[in-house]
């Protein structure tokens, strides 16, 4: 399994199959006039029930012009033989998510899933929520944990989100040790709009 990396010039940021180092959270200075909010997406099951996973985010202020440049999705695909995960801890089902962007007030507002490539494969779409989280200035603000469940019974969570903070912040300095990650602040999101019972805020 391997990573998309869609945000030119700046980032989602999550490992690769040999995981690739790239210099966008190594770069980042408290000054910058962007802002970095980061977090996990952590997978149940004991390998990939889909091919490819789409988390979209999107700025929830500002015009026109500021939410087209500021959406953004973190995008994960699986392997041709779906036979396990390869994310960057946790028996490689936890993966690491960096997002800088303006400043600005952001939520994850669906996911979406195509269950396998070609031309008989499926795209499904979530109802849409809300994972509020804001980005500061020069900030490194941590949003918590999103863990996704490929398989659930109806009218059940998908996405629970919760404060991994004192487990996720060592992985941040072990995969990017020129960051001052000290300088993160723990804003884990405690409430949102969960689209009818997807979400759960622990």
């Amino acid at each position: 399994m391997k990573i998309v990396c869609l945000f030119l010039p700046l980032l989602i940021i999550l490992s690769s199959c040999k995981s690739t180092p790239t210099n966008v959270a190594a770069d980042f200075k408290p000054t910058s006039e962007k802002g970095v909010a980061i977090a996990t997406i952590t997978f149940e099951g004991d390998k990939p029930v889909n091919e490819i996973y789409r988390f979209f985010y999107s700025a929830q202020n500002g015009d026109k012009a500021f939410k087209k440049r500021n959406a953004g999705k973190v995008v994960i695909s699986g392997s041709e033989v779906k036979d396990s995960f390869n994310g960057d801890f946790n028996n490689k089902k936890s993966y690491l998510v960096v997002i800088e962007r303006e400043p600005g007030q952001y939520a994850f507002t669906q996911y979406g899933f195509l269950d396998h490539k070609g031309s008989n494969g499926m795209v499904s779409s979530s109802r849409l929520f809300s994972i509020p989280f804001e980005i500061k200035k020069g900030e490194i603000t941590y949003i918590g944990e999103l863990d996704y469940k490929d398989v659930v019974e109806k009218g059940t969570p998908r996405i629970y989100v919760a404060d991994y903070f004192d487990r996720d912040l060592p992985e941040f300095k072990k995969k990017y040790p020129m960051t001052d990650w000290e300088k993160a602040i723990n804003k884990s999101v405690k409430a949102g709009d969960t689209g009818g019972g997807i979400v759960d805020f622990r």
